[in-house]
């Protein structure tokens, strides 16, 4: 059964669906009552060992691993007693509910932070141990995460490098399924006061380029009454580019289609830029879309040091921010003297 919570002017609902294997479902996040997204996933994982060999599928269970839910207070491994499947995909509680598979935590405001809802679960996928986070914050910002954990994938030559390729759906409704759009940020270096967002009109791949500082956001093309555009935006944070072979970009921009889960991907990204396109120069702007979002991380391991065990988990996230989505600043975000704006 999903779940919801309301804290920090979100409200939010989740979901683990059985016998998908795409771990854990986001769904209807509004801010202040409007609508955000309307669904977010990290369905699965490409991960290409140097050399592309071997290659896995981790997650789903169309050709991959499926993310099986463990109970939170399982312990950081592979097999064994540590590791317990979760009873259901409620959420935690040590007493009323000790076999529920998704942690909501409900972050009251430090001096720092806003307050914030987080939402994790743990997910075992063979010898690795993935962990689905979302962080979402009263300033109308939100970070979506993962977190590695679990034991290294040894051979009888011992452990390689590899890469991880985490893919998101991301399935944004601002203030309604109508009338969205996606722009590309450039900053043309040396260029000052030529800052621009350019329409992406039609469905396709892109990629980051680090010099001139691309991001993108999602607009209601609707402007307010001063004009501007309600819009989220969304900044890669990989700490490398695409190898061309198993992952081939940064960012997929498709119409809306409610069976393009992921599940049609194999062992290469390239369903999403060949199957999942619809007719030749189909339209999105305007529409109702979904962008497929990679973040990717190469993993050197230290299997002759701190991962002799096991990985101790380590988190990776991109950021979304609202741009124009309000008025105005949110204010008593933090609780200073004098208060904070």
């Amino acid at each position: 059964m999903p779940g919801t919570v309301s804290f920090a002017d979100w409200s939010i609902s989740w979901a683990i669906p059985t016998a998908w294997g795409g771990g854990l479902v986001i769904s209807q996040a509004r801010f202040r009552g409007d609508l955000v997204l309307y669904k977010g996933t990290q369905p699965f994982v490409l991960v290409p060992y140097h050399g592309n060999s071997p290659m896995f599928k981790d997650g789903l269970n169309h050709l991959g691993a499926p993310f099986n839910p463990v109970l939170p207070t399982s312990a950081n491994a592979s097999v064994g007693p540590g590791t317990p499947p979760a009873g259901n995909d409620n959420q935690w509680h040590p007493i009323f509910n000790p076999l529920g598979a998704v942690v909501v935590e409900n972050e009251p405001a430090t001096l720092l932070e806003p307050a914030m809802i987080v939402i994790w679960t743990k997910l075992q996928c063979v010898n690795y141990q993935y962990v689905h986070r979302w962080e979402f914050r009263a300033d109308g910002s939100f970070e979506a995460g993962v977190g590695l954990g679990g034991r290294l994938w040894t051979t009888a030559t011992g452990v390689s490098n590899h890469v991880h390729n985490f893919y998101f759906r991301l399935d944004f409704d601002i203030a309604g399924s109508a009338n969205n759009a996606v722009q590309q940020f450039e900053h043309p270096n040396n260029s000052p006061g030529t800052d621009g967002w350019t329409t992406l009109t039609t469905e396709g791949k892109h990629a980051v380029h680090r010099d001139t500082a691309t991001k993108w956001r999602i607009i209601n093309k609707t402007p307010k009454p001063n004009g501007m555009l309600r819009s989220y935006e969304l900044t890669p944070s990989s700490d490398m580019g695409p190898d061309g072979v198993s992952s081939s970009g940064d960012l997929w921009l498709l119409r809306y289609d409610g069976s393009q889960d992921g599940a049609a991907v194999g062992h290469t990204d390239a369903v999403l830029d060949t199957a999942y396109l619809h007719p030749p120069g189909t339209v999105v702007d305007g529409a109702d879309v979904v962008v497929w979002h990679c973040l990717r991380h190469h993993h050197q391991t230290r299997q002759v040091g701190e991962e002799t065990i096991t990985l101790p988990y380590e988190f990776l996230s991109f950021h979304v921010e609202p741009r124009d989505f309000l008025n105005g600043t949110p204010t008593g975000l933090y609780p200073t003297k004098p208060p904070s704006p």
